[in-house]
């Protein structure tokens, strides 16, 4: 009889470690979720703001201050994504349909173009801005490293067309 409540015993020993260590495990899982969390807070809602070879040629300065702008835009840019989701499910419907119709896709994609080309304008009147901040030196550097990056695009599309195509 005491062989057998020692074994017992020994069942719901390990049965208490292994419950102890569970509740650990979830305990430090949470823990470092909420850590985690506050260390890197959620993405903005306008996240980097890429202008092509503008963006590399900006001081990392100019560069926050054009992320900043673009931020106090955001419900644009947030409108401009909620309606390019409907507009896309309104696309995949039309060109799937039968009889599919020309014309409703050509209205969903001129409508596509639209908020492409407004999204263009913005991001040219927050680099106009930010031109019109920046002291005459340091718009003289941003040309500087616009002229060297168009230099370095130049110079790899000449190694491109130079290199001999393999013949198929």
């Amino acid at each position: 009889m005491a062989a057998a409540e020692t074994r017992n015993g020994r069942g719901l020993r390990w049965a208490l470690i292994g419950s102890a260590v569970l509740n650990l495990l979830l305990l430090g899982f949470f823990i470092g979720g909420w850590i985690a969390h506050e260390r890197h807070p959620p993405r903005p809602v306008v996240g980097d703001v890429s202008l092509g070879a503008f963006t590399g040629a900006l001081s990392p300065e100019d560069r926050d201050a054009l992320r900043k702008a673009a931020q106090a835009r955001g419900s644009e840019f947030r409108d401009m994504r909620r309606q390019a989701r409907s507009d896309m499910t309104a696309l995949i419907a039309a060109i799937d349909a039968e009889p599919w119709d020309r014309a409703q896709v050509a209205e969903l994609l001129e409508r596509h173009k639209a908020r492409t080309v407004q999204r263009v304008d913005i991001g040219e009147q927050l680099i106009l801005d930010r031109l019109d901040a920046m002291s005459a030196e340091s718009r003289h550097s941003f040309a500087e490293r616009l002229r060297e990056g168009a230099a370095r695009f130049d110079k790899r599309k000449k190694d491109r067309e130079d290199t001999p195509k393999p013949k198929p």
